[in-house]
């Protein structure tokens, strides 16, 4: 019998490793000259930490946090789990606090990329300071490759144009807050999911009559222009129609929208008036190709900040802010450019311990 070469069957088993932590320890010395009296003391190599956390245990806390929102606490018990050592969670702050301080000069090349990009969205969330009574806000910027977040004191028009750039030439895709009114009305998109939304409250109005009648007919008209757009990217919708299309629904939403503004239920009257003032803003897309109809990639964005909010609460201090901030848009931004985060902060982390040249881990320390 001539045996086969290549195997019948084949069975794999997967399994991790026991883990285990390497502990280095460096013992210095110092010692008095007998003829000098001078004192020699023992400094530690170049490369080494100085505190008691290494670059990769570093790496491993900031993405424990930033991609998968432990709280410090969880983080304590998780090491003290997998790894059977017991860290303070002064610790663990302190180290999220160092690495902070790493990722400054990334995070801050982060911002002027997306400040020079074409298309921008932009979406803010509460963020609280523990013990404050005053809310603060997580806002976010993202572009086709980048995500920036910063916490401000405010949701206003400052706060936006900080974070923008105040001479920003990009179409803007935002919802209707009035921070971002400052924007030419050609170049700010508003998130239509966000108008169909509120006008579907309309159409569910408890007391019917003309204020339901007309809130139905815009919302369908509304689902209308999302199928037509989806049509014309699926390519079986030529543009000559597509915008033959949208000019018709655009005249016939003004049209009730007008109506709108005369139903007797003042708020959505004013509703109605209010997205008649910037009415402009809901057909950006037709004159700038690839701007998308709706502001999901900021949400999208923004989910991790929301999910540590309701998790870990809110933060302590500025350290924690610029911590939950800084490593938030680098894990956002490995996400977009399909990076893995732990290898990215590790890279960071080994340079500046290292006192090595900071890495330029997207491309963009030049920009």
């Amino acid at each position: 019998m001539t045996p086969n070469p290549s195997p019948s069957y084949r069975h794999q088993v997967f399994e991790l490793p026991k883990p285990k932590l390497d502990i280095t320890e460096y013992q210095l010395f110092h010692g008095r000259c007998q003829q000098c009296n001078n004192v020699s003391k023992g400094v530690l190599p170049k490369g080494a930490p100085d505190g008691q956390m290494g670059p990769r245990l570093l790496s491993y806390v900031s993405v424990l946090s930033g991609l998968y929102h432990l709280s410090v606490r969880k983080i304590q018990r998780l090491l003290q789990d997998q790894y059977g050592t017991h860290f303070s969670t002064g610790l663990i702050s302190e180290a999220q606090g160092r690495v902070s301080s790493m990722l400054t000069p990334i995070h801050q090349a982060l911002h002027q990329h997306i400040k020079q990009a074409p298309l921008v969205h932009v979406d803010e969330t509460t963020h609280n300071r523990n013990g404050e009574e005053h809310t603060r806000w997580i806002w976010l910027v993202s572009s086709k490759d980048a995500v920036f977040q910063q916490v401000k004191y405010f949701r206003n028009k400052d706060a936006a144009k900080s974070v923008l750039g105040e001479q920003t030439q990009a179409v803007v895709v935002s919802d209707q807050c009035p921070s971002y009114h400052w924007i030419e009305p050609e170049r700010h998109q508003f998130c239509l999911a966000h108008i169909e939304r509120n006008l579907q409250q309309m159409a569910d109005y408890s007391g019917k009559g003309l204020t339901e009648h007309i809130g139905n007919r815009l919302v369908l008209l509304f689902k209308s222009v999302f199928r037509t757009q989806h049509k014309y990217e699926a390519g079986t919708l030529d543009e000559v129609n597509w915008r033959r299309r949208m000019h018709r629904l655009r005249r016939s939403i003004i049209d009730w929208l007008e109506r709108g503004t005369k139903v007797p239920a003042s708020r959505y009257a004013g509703r109605c008036r209010y997205i008649l003032k910037y009415e402009v803003g809901l057909w950006v897309f037709l004159n700038h190709p690839d701007t998308p109809l709706t502001n999901n990639e900021a949400e999208r964005c923004l989910r991790g900040s929301v999910i540590m909010r309701k998790i870990c609460y809110g933060t302590s201090s500025d350290r924690g802010e610029k911590f939950r901030s800084r490593v938030l848009s680098v894990v956002e931004t490995c996400k977009k450019r399909k990076l893995s985060p732990i290898t990215v902060i590790s890279q960071i982390i080994t340079a500046v311990i290292g006192k090595n040249e900071y890495p330029d881990v997207f491309g963009l320390m030049s920009t």
